[in-house]
């Protein structure tokens, strides 16, 4: 029997967001500057990947982001992708670590280059792949590309006390109900409650 996927988590902790900041930052700039970008602004790695240089100086003269985001909606019978607008404020951190970035860089080019030449971007499926091992290396599981969008959510679900309407609209997301199960709040909860009962063991 195939084991099902698991979904994938937002990193929680200040010191983990921090330790995988500083292991992407010694490995590879470009991954370290795409996982702030993704934790800063909530966007999916997979409209991260296409941005180029120029879409980047326009959102630091603008103050914010205004992506189209590529939302995938699946069907028993069709898949389809919607695009939604989103935007997405450069807090000051965020903008300090752009302009450093691309500093050298042509407005042609992506910013998140594949190895394989200028003219090409990153893959999601390689982003995963970076992300899952900075996880493991700092004992987290279920860490992929889409963790960067859900732990903006987390993060701001926190800083917000809760308050999952603002995450709700900050995400695009069309009910409260979904965004509590988009980062895990349901089965925090329930894992919660199922710990309890160790306390019927003696």
């Amino acid at each position: 029997m195939r084991k099902k996927k698991q979904p994938a988590n937002p990193v929680r902790y200040l010191n983990n967001i921090l330790d995988i900041q500083d292991y992407l930052k010694c490995n590879n700039e470009r991954d370290y500057v795409l996982f702030v970008l993704g934790i800063a602004t909530g966007y999916r790695a997979g409209d991260l990947v296409k941005l180029k240089v120029r879409d980047v100086k326009e959102a630091l003269r603008n103050g914010y982001f205004y992506i189209l985001e590529e939302k995938k909606e699946k069907s028993k019978s069709i898949k389809k992708a919607n695009l939604k607008p989103r935007e997405a404020e450069v807090v000051p951190n965020l903008a300090k670590v752009l302009r450093n970035y691309i500093k050298n860089k042509k407005d042609y080019e992506f910013m998140f280059q594949s190895r394989k030449g200028i003219n090409k971007h990153i893959q999601v499926s390689r982003v995963s792949r970076i992300l899952k091992d900075a996880g493991e290396y700092f004992g987290l599981k279920n860490i992929s590309a889409h963790s960067l969008r859900k732990t903006y959510a987390y993060n701001i679900y926190i800083e917000s006390d809760h308050n999952i309407e603002a995450v709700r609209e900050l995400l695009n997301h069309s009910t409260a109900k979904y965004t509590r199960k988009y980062i895990g709040l349901d089965r925090e909860q329930l894992s919660k409650y199922v710990n309890k009962l160790n306390g019927l063991i003696r």
